[in-house]
């Protein structure tokens, strides 16, 4: 039987081993490496960052709904194509953008994309738009509002282009000659001047143009042109009659002493002395001159001196010189300018031969306010796309310092005011037409309001 002293050996002999156990190693004379509880963390936050990775690239790759997808959305199906305006919960599809554009308020306009399968279960409701409606709405920055151009040859129709690059520039002092069936015009600077057939060769000698090729051109092209007063010999009322106040008689060509040599007037039975330009001088040999007389007098500044005299004999709109022909191989163009004022152009550029539709820049297009010959007639805002095809926006706010100029229908198109350019409404008549663009319109069935 083991003493007491027996066990109290014994357990400083088991105290020593274990003492001995953890600071002498391992067996062998190997050192235990200490446990690195970081890996285990590191590897469960790669793993979590994993997950979380996978379900971001599986939500891009099906995307779900947003929460405010209920109310003023465009929501485009991907996988399908189809199309949908959110009204209160509802889906409806929606034929066009800028029918999407006008059912949404101003500002709000957002789009959706998501899958097909996203929208199970929401009620769908019926199918609205504006038949013909653009799809593709040109951007601010793709408008194309001044440098149109309109331009005619012998070939049948006219060749209208909308583009950043215009193929003609206006030609100043210069002359053209065109036709509408018998009708015969010049067009000169922005007017177009009737020429009466009786007189018409020596009338267009007159103005310069007696050699200038004769183009058929239709009423769209010549309206472009604000009318001027006829091109024609000038006569004159009581030829020979005393001139009050002077030793002139009515009719004379006068001209005074120190003044240039084509400056010159022609006595009036009134008592004044009319202005005779370089051009009616020409127009004015071809008329009462021939009765009056062709001779020049020449007078003293003090033998008129209170003789009034009155700007110009014949059109107050014509050029006051004779005009030069388009060169040759140039074709006359009316060029939109950035005044909104139509003036004559040319160009050599070769033109398409289709002339069925405005050719406009690929992803561009105009939006304008029409206008009448005068400031007073103005007319509406007019959208037009790519296609060549103008959109009337009725009720549009054009005036930007107007209360509601940044909720009208303009601003549901994604437009401001200061977008809106201004052209002569003659331009619009080479335009398709297409349907109105109005908030009203986009809410109805798809030719609900075609008669």
């Amino acid at each position: 039987m083991a003493t007491k002293k027996d066990l109290i050996e014994a357990q400083g002999f088991s105290r020593r081993r274990l003492l001995s156990a953890f600071t002498g190693g391992a067996p062998g004379g190997k050192e235990l490496e200490p446990a690195k509880p970081l890996r285990a963390v590191i590897a469960g936050i790669a793993l979590t960052v994993g997950v979380i990775l996978v379900g971001v690239f599986w939500g891009i790759m099906q995307p779900g709904l947003p929460g405010d997808w209920q109310n003023n959305r465009l929501i485009v199906a991907t996988d399908t194509g189809a199309r949908y305006v959110s009204v209160e919960g509802t889906l409806y599809p929606v034929i066009n953008t800028a029918s999407a554009r006008l059912l949404i308020p101003a500002g709000e306009f957002k789009v959706v994309r998501t899958d097909q399968a996203a929208l199970d279960g929401i009620p769908v409701g019926g199918s609205i738009g504006i038949l013909g409606a653009p799809d593709d709405l040109p951007t601010p920055s793709a408008l194309i509002n001044t440098a149109w151009t309109a331009c005619v040859d012998d070939s049948a129709g006219t060749a209208v282009s909308l583009s950043g690059k215009p193929i003609a520039a206006p030609s100043t002092g210069t002359g053209a000659v065109v036709q509408r069936g018998d009708e015969l015009f010049v067009i000169a600077d922005g007017l177009r001047y009737a020429v009466p057939a009786d007189d018409a060769n020596a009338v267009l000698r007159a103005v310069g143009l007696g050699t200038s090729d004769v183009i058929e051109v239709d009423g769209r092209w010549l309206n472009l042109f604000e009318s001027g007063v006829d091109l024609e010999p000038i006569r004159l009322n009581a030829v020979g009659a005393r001139v009050p106040g002077t030793d002139l008689t009515a009719g004379t060509i006068v001209h005074v002493q120190g003044s240039p040599a084509d400056e010159r007037y022609v006595a009036l039975a009134t008592g004044e002395l009319a202005r005779l330009s370089p051009l009616a001088y020409q127009l004015y040999l071809l008329g009462s001159a021939q009765e009056a007389g062709a001779d020049e007098e020449e007078v003293s500044p003090a033998e008129v001196a209170d003789v009034p005299t009155v700007p110009n004999a014949g059109g107050d709109d014509w050029p006051t010189l004779p005009l030069t022909p388009l060169a040759s191989g140039e074709t006359p163009c009316a060029v939109l300018g950035d005044d909104a004022r139509t003036v004559l152009g040319s160009t050599s550029t070769e033109l398409p031969e289709d002339r069925d539709r405005v050719a406009v820049t690929v992803g561009g297009g105009a939006l304008v306010q029409t206008s009448g010959p005068s400031e007073e007639a103005v007319g509406m805002a007019v959208l037009v796309d790519e296609s060549g095809t103008a959109y009337a926006i009725p009720g549009a706010v054009l005036d930007e310092s107007a209360e509601d100029a940044a909720s009208g229908p303009l601003a549901q198109l994604g437009y401001a005011p200061g977008d809106v350019g201004r052209v002569p409404s003659a331009w619009i008549d080479f335009f398709a037409a297409g349907p109105a663009l109005t908030t009203e319109a986009a809410r109805e069935s798809p030719g609900s309001g075609d008669e």
